[in-house]
């Protein structure tokens, strides 16, 4: 099926082939953050905080890398669908020669200006030295999140989500055997501390990179690329850009947004930092369905897109949002039925699963705006209208943020529950501008 066009057949099962292995390969990348997470605390309390404080660094790489790739799987797939050769050629050999050039830009930037990032957020001594230690490598192997990112754009623009599961949840367990040996040495290797977690990761990029490159060529989807498509050509960066660079500030604002809550969660005590810390982690888990849906309407809609066929677009974005409201509904019984034990599995403070249970509950009511927004901004992506997606995270979870929890906390002064509701309020309201928004463009796509 790898390759098969997503013009024809049925979409319910185009969508349940590409959603099901990213949401799979997403749960064990989640998972793998655990575990770098779990071996940098067994170093000591100092490393698990540099770790975290590395998150908004490594999280540069992550943005750029998925926004650029987000960007050419919606370019590739609209030519795909169009049967549009060139084009398709073009975007694929671009994306190489523009993904190699933003990683030699991240390196540069990594090696040279983490420091300083680091003292800009008040690192310093062994908290500092450690939290450097860890990106170094990471920012030296940047190439590699980049290759990654560039293959399986190509390969989700032609429906085919497994491979790239595959690696992740490959990774994963690699990660399980690699973490361990790089930390405390053995074999030959000397034990590399909170180096050795990053020099895992990145020799897992490196193997896995390698990989679906291998794919991407035993397939012959860079076939329709000559020579040239992989010279530099200014016009087709542009486009790719275009669609990229709104996603990767979108990707951005969301260590944006975890600053301002945590801001402002501070005025609560350390407990409610923590719940909010964990809660959030349960919260991702069961949105990874929704995440997968995401992805699979990318490929699904811009291939139809490109191909003119409108009723498929349509159908597909109704089938995305029956799925994702049957699998939301489920996930937030769960949730709330099982707020507390799940809380358990990631601490045993009993005050910060009182309040992490308390936050879990709540949440569970907005869960089905997050898949709203999750379908119709991949959407809007698939057709070309990446802008919103931006406009709507800035607003979402920069500056009402900002003025909502300024009045809550500064001026009203209220307590721990009517900050989370405050959360939830925004939102709902900003998933139901997007619902209108997205209707809005779909019914104008379709009536083309």
């Amino acid at each position: 099926m790898a390759g098969a066009s997503l013009t024809t057949g049925p979409l319910s099962g185009h969508i349940r082939r590409i959603a099901l292995p990213m949401s799979i390969g997403f749960f064990f990348n989640t998972m793998y953050n655990v575990v770098d997470s779990f071996y940098a605390g067994q170093i000591s309390t100092v490393a698990l905080a540099a770790m975290a404080l590395s998150f908004p660094v490594f999280f540069i790489i992550i943005a750029i890398s998925e926004g650029i790739a987000r960007g050419a799987t919606a370019l590739i797939a609209n030519a795909i669908g169009a049967n549009d050769l060139e084009k398709e050629g073009a975007y694929s050999g671009q994306v190489f020669s523009l993904g190699f050039f933003c990683a030699l830009g991240l390196m540069l930037v990594g090696v040279f200006g983490a420091e300083p990032l680091y003292r800009l957020m008040d690192a310093s001594g062994d908290s500092l030295r450690l939290a450097t230690e860890y990106i170094t490598p990471i920012f030296w192997g940047s190439v590699f999140f980049l290759l990654s990112s560039m293959c399986n754009a190509i390969l989700l623009a032609h429906g085919d989500s497994k491979t790239f599961g595959k690696v992740l949840v490959v990774g994963f367990f690699l990660n399980l055997i690699l973490d361990p040996w790089f930390l405390y040495g053995g074999l030959g290797l000397p034990a590399m501390g909170i180096r050795g977690i990053a020099l895992a990761t990145v020799v897992i990029q490196i193997l896995g990179s390698a990989y679906l490159l291998m794919t991407v060529m035993r397939r012959g989807y860079l076939k329709k690329c000559n020579a040239g498509f992989f010279i530099p050509q200014l016009r087709v960066y542009g486009e790719i850009l275009k669609q990229g660079i709104p996603t990767a500030f979108n990707m951005m604002s969301i260590a944006l947004g975890f600053f301002v809550m945590t801001y402002y969660l501070n005025s609560y005590g350390e407990v409610a930092v923590a719940a909010f810390g964990v809660g959030t982690r349960i919260e991702q888990i069961f949105l990874l369905p929704a995440i997968g849906l995401s992805s699979a309407i990318i490929s699904i809609v811009g291939q139809n897109n490109g191909a003119g066929e409108r009723e498929r677009v349509n159908e597909c974005v109704r089938l995305c949002i029956r799925y994702g409201i049957i699998l939301i509904a489920i996930s937030s019984v769960v949730m709330f039925l099982l707020a507390t034990p799940l809380v358990r599995l990631f601490t045993s403070d009993p005050e910060v699963i009182s309040v992490g249970s308390t936050y879990v509950r709540i949440v569970t009511v907005m869960q089905w705006a997050y898949v709203m927004g999750f379908i119709f901004i991949g959407f809007l992506q698939a057709v070309k209208r990446p802008m919103y997606g931006f406009v709507e995270s800035i607003i979402r979870k920069i500056i009402l943020p900002l003025g909502v929890f300024y009045l809550i906390v500064r001026v009203w002064n209220v307590d721990l529950v009517t900050f989370w509701w405050g959360s939830v309020v925004i939102n709902v309201a900003l998933a139901i501008v997007t619902i209108f928004y997205g209707r809005l463009v779909l019914r104008r796509v379709t009536s083309l």
